[in-house]
């Protein structure tokens, strides 16, 4: 293999310079030299605050790792870190104005993972790892831990850090997991070599997990001059814009979703009926999340096949279309009991677009309704994004992927609003 621009899909990668076989182990790390808190020299200080730093989230005691490394000259990863992209390479959202974001990203979720992270990134910063620094200052002298250079640190770990499933290094080099398997419950690890490869859903390698190394693998075939890909799992394009910056096009991410919130559902519901239904509608919600059915902050998930959060979604449409009396019974069962209507018997596991059209007719209308509702969220419609897909080659990289997070969305939810068919 090659490492380098040429051939590559993004700013460098890795590629075949002959043909390899299927199952060819491409290099394998040591888990003596990844770089995670574990194997820095100040491993013993972030140890004995482990537990306050991993508060908020697992990323904090790696973050403070890098900002030391990169602070240190004789680092042992030097070599690997003088290899990483310049920073500001690194075209992520979170450095992006404010105003780009909203131009580019608007309804699209990417916009508002963006601003949870920059309030967590600040709180992060000013809570747990400056005071870290403060309290061990003795012991480590940083010539750059400003709020910018933890920001970049970020970055680097959206972009190129991995994170071991569950049980990932139990099995030793010879059973070894795969990295998109199993409930992932580790903190994130640099690994350096195997954040070379880029990402595509129809991938070529995949990096297993040892006792002793972590190894990158092909999973078929390669021809000499293709680019060896890597995963980073089921990721849908809000997920690979936010922190990789970059998506792919429609129909290519077959794990592409689209994230609604459950309050569409209410507003559809409100928009249907009469002002005297408004506050049996209120009574309504208000039961569904005293009981967790939903949260105020829930989303329905729309895939490429259908819904797929459709429990929550169906228990939702059956209240929401109850009668009063109906919904009086339904509450005095404490929340077990059918509603007396057609809609009902409707409720079965799954809610793929062929069952979506068997749904009642009720049902349909707020589905339907609540998919209008989120493409009125976006500031272009699907035949303006169409129009864009045309030329999309030859728009810059952030308007370019932009546009494939957001059109695929739209595809999505014209896929739902065709399930749903004409109203009568």
């Amino acid at each position: 293999v090659r490492i380098g621009r040429e051939g590559s899909c993004a700013q460098y990668g890795m590629v075949a310079a002959e043909d390899i076989a299927e199952g060819y182990c491409l290099f394998q790390v040591r888990r003596s030299s990844l770089l995670m808190p574990a194997n820095t020299d100040i491993a013993t200080l972030i140890s004995k605050d482990q537990v306050k730093l991993s508060a908020t989230n697992q990323w904090v005691p790696l973050l403070i790792s890098l900002m030391y490394e990169q602070n240190c000259t004789s680092s042992r990863w030097r070599p690997y870190l003088d290899l990483v992209p310049d920073f500001e390479a690194l075209d992520l959202p979170l450095f992006w104005e404010s105003s780009e974001v909203e131009k580019y990203l608007k309804g699209t979720g990417v916009d508002l993972a963006v601003e949870r992270d920059l309030r967590m990134i600040e709180s992060d910063y000013n809570n747990l790892v400056l005071p870290f620094f403060q309290r061990h200052e003795d012991h480590i002298k940083l010539q750059r831990k400003d709020f910018e250079f933890f920001k970049k640190m970020v970055a680097f770990v959206m972009a190129y850090s991995f994170t071991e499933p569950q049980g990932g290094n139990q099995g030793g080099d010879d059973d070894d997991s795969e990295d998109e398997e199993g409930p992932v419950t580790s903190a994130p690890m640099m690994v350096p070599v195997a954040d070379i490869l880029n990402h595509v859903t129809n991938n070529n390698a995949k990096l297993t997990f040892g006792k002793e190394a972590l190894k990158m693998v092909t999973t078929r075939a390669i021809k000499k001059g293709e680019e060896i890909y890597n995963t980073y799992g089921q990721v849908s394009n809000l997920h690979l814009m936010h922190m990789y910056g970059f998506a792919e096009p429609f129909p290519d991410n077959v794990n592409d979703v689209v994230e609604i919130p459950v309050t569409r559902l209410l507003a559809a519901a409100k928009e249907s009926t009469g002002d005297s239904d408004t506050d049996l509608l209120d009574k309504k919600w208000k039961f569904l999340v005293e009981t967790d059915v939903v949260a105020d902050d829930d989303v329905i998930v729309l895939g490429q096949d259908g819904i797929i959060t459709d429990d929550v979604c169906l228990e939702t449409l059956k209240v929401l279309t109850m009668s009063g009396p109906q919904f009086a019974d339904h509450v005095s069962k404490g929340g077990w009991s059918d509603a007396e209507s057609e809609s009902s018997s409707s409720s079965e596991t799954g809610l793929d677009f062929a069952k979506i059209q068997q749904l009642d007719s009720r049902w349909k209308s707020l589905l339907k309704r609540m998919g209008e509702l989120h493409l009125e969220g976006y500031p272009t419609s699907i035949e303006e994004d169409e129009m864009r897909m045309k030329s999309a080659a030859s728009l810059q990289p952030r308007a370019r992927y932009s546009l494939y997070v957001a059109h695929g969305q739209k595809m999505l939810l014209k896929s739902l609003l065709d399930s749903c068919g004409e109203i009568s």
